[in-house]
């Protein structure tokens, strides 16, 4: 089901222009290695033309699971999901709860307020 969804929001997305072009991971065809490639090109460009280049890496690893699950619902609508897709996607990322676990012992079970679903098709 994950799948099926996550093909037809990314053509909605892409089809309404909302994604775009220089996006590089996730999308066929392009990944982190070309979204590289692309780069260097770049700097190399300007480096030919005499212009100096400065580069700032970020570190994203993380971060789907910072990201407020209201702002990503309050995104989508923006974008244009409405109706019964944007109330299954509420569903998938707010009905979940989590604990931690600590030399054998557990936590009380909390709702998850920030994060999308780990090992989901759809992040």
């Amino acid at each position: 089901m994950e799948s099926l969804i996550k093909d037809k929001l990314k053509e909605f997305l892409e089809i309404k222009g909302t994604i775009s072009g220089y996006q590089h991971g996730f999308m066929q065809g392009r990944s982190c290695l070309t979204n590289l490639l692309e780069s260097l090109e770049s700097w190399i460009q300007a480096l030919d033309n005499g212009y100096g280049i400065d580069v700032l890496y970020l570190n994203y690893r993380k971060a789907l699971e910072s990201v407020p699950q209201k702002r990503l619902l309050e995104n989508l609508k923006i974008y244009g999901v409405h109706g019964k897709l944007l109330r299954w996607i509420q569903s998938f990322v707010e009905a979940r709860l989590m604990r931690v676990r600590i030399r054998g012992g557990f936590s009380e079970w909390i709702k998850a307020l920030s994060g999308v679903p780990h090992g989901s098709v759809l992040w």
